[in-house]
């Protein structure tokens, strides 16, 4: 992990600058043979995409093959999962560090790849808040830069990141801080609506078009008019209906379900998803002309463990937000001993996960340090009774994170498989699988 206090760059200036070093690559063989690419670091994509940095016209290569990102010193080089894998110097890898003038394979071609000495300056914020983004990070602060670039711009936006990283706060910011900010910002969860409702929620109806249909209605499309789209999980869209949305987005039209005549709308879309979009391309699971309509303007959002510097200052922003709705209950803040146990965890939930664990801790007073929830997934829910707080109020707050608790040592217990926990908790799937998004828990079991 690369710490931020060793990069050359200062918060102090008027416009502070990210050096990054390049990466060379060259393809000694494959059908791109004889080229030879400098990109400047710390990331690039590398694929037959036209999204990629560096774009192999190579049809076993996928579209999303793989990311390399510079670390320190070294080089990682990271498989994209895709269909033909990733040789690294004679070895199959999904993740691993190269060494100076490695060799990398990947379907047909292949590149010698080296880190140059060459130093560039990329530009990064000045702000350490975006919206309700707080972030002082090196991987924060770039994010934030894009972000001021496009937001005032009619530009579609895919945010890229992970369960957890605010992907939502980042379509907010965005629409914020666009001329679009008075009009409404229209969220439509992809994830959240039956595929046979989908449809009819994103485009409207008209009164009898299908049974219950007792109205006119209008869709998300219409009712973002004048300002913002945000669909969030859009990598869970049904294939059939991408066609549909791909047109309304090129046409800036839609058509209610049971009507002939096409509805004119002026919005602005901005799209996320947990998925690598591209790699759902070359799997069949998502149309490759809508993914290249939604991708203008990829922005990644880093995970928490690539903003490990940034704990601190959200626990004590989350420490906040939970004492201005505490109704005048005053609460010590944590001390300094949980925050680094906190800064010291994984976080696979991000951000998500550690906003619960502060509300956790702050609310049961919870001593971390010699353990608690921050170690054991069955710690105790005892909670001292505060009689300034109304009794409801307490009651709820105890049993969630009892539910949560539970749900943590059933899927350890189960190996993290969603199905069986379920079992053991005599509920379905389905409730599993929300219950860990909004607590930020996250399984190693599909099944």
């Amino acid at each position: 992990m690369v710490d931020d206090a060793t990069l050359p760059f200062s918060l102090r200036d008027a416009s502070p600058k990210l050096q990054a070093r390049k990466m060379r690559f060259e393809v000694v063989q494959g059908a791109d043979q004889g080229l030879v690419v400098e990109l400047p670091g710390p990331e690039a994509r590398i694929g037959s995409g036209a999204n990629c940095e560096l774009v192999l016209h190579d049809p076993t290569v996928s579209r999303l093959h793989l990311v390399v990102r510079i670390e320190g010193e070294a080089i990682r080089v990271t498989d994209a999962g895709s269909r033909n894998g990733t040789i690294l110097d004679s070895i199959r890898i999904c993740d691993a560090y190269a060494r100076p003038d490695s060799m990398i394979a990947l379907g047909g071609t292949t590149l010698r790849l080296r880190m140059l000495d060459d130093l560039i300056e990329l530009p990064l914020s000045i702000r350490e808040r975006v919206g309700g983004m707080i972030g002082r990070s090196i991987a924060m602060r770039r994010a934030f830069a894009i972000l001021e670039r496009v937001a005032p711009t009619d530009t579609t936006v895919l945010i890229e990141g992970e369960t957890g990283t605010g992907k939502e706060l980042v379509a907010e910011a965005i629409h914020d801080e666009s001329r679009r900010s008075t009009a409404p910002f229209v969220v439509f969860d992809c994830s959240a609506v039956s595929a046979s409702l989908i449809e009819s929620e994103l485009f409207g109806h008209v009164r009898g078009s299908f049974t219950g249909a007792v109205a006119d209605r209008a869709g998300a499309f219409e009712a973002a008019n004048g300002g913002t789209l945000f669909l969030d999980e859009v990598g869970e869209l049904p294939l059939d209906l991408q066609p549909k949305l791909l047109r309304a987005l090129e046409q800036r039209q839609v058509r209610r379900i049971g009507e002939n005549k096409p509805r004119q709308v002026d919005v602005r879309i901005v799209a996320a998803t947990n998925r690598a979009l591209a790699v759902e391309v070359d799997r069949g699971r998502f149309r490759e002309d809508l993914y290249y309509r939604l991708a203008v303007i990829p922005l990644r959002l880093p995970p928490l463990r690539e903003r490990l510097g940034d704990i601190p200052l959200l626990i004590r922003h989350f420490e906040k937000q939970y004492q201005s709705r505490a109704r005048g209950r005053v609460t010590p803040p944590l001390p300094e001993g949980v925050v680094d146990a906190f800064a010291a965890r994984a976080w696979p939930g991000n951000v998500r996960e550690l906003r619960n664990e502060v509300a956790r801790a702050v609310s049961l007073g919870a001593d971390l340090t010699r353990g608690g929830p921050a170690a054991a997934p069955s710690a105790t829910i005892g909670a001292e009774v505060d009689l300034s707080e109304l009794l409801f109020a307490g009651r709820e707050r105890v049993a969630e994170a009892y539910e949560r608790a539970y749900i943590e040592a059933a899927l350890q217990k189960t190996g993290g498989n969603v199905s069986r926990a379920a079992e053991l908790g005599g509920v379905n799937r389905k409730f599993i699988q929300r219950a860990m998004k909004r607590f930020g828990l996250r399984s190693d079991s599909e099944t």
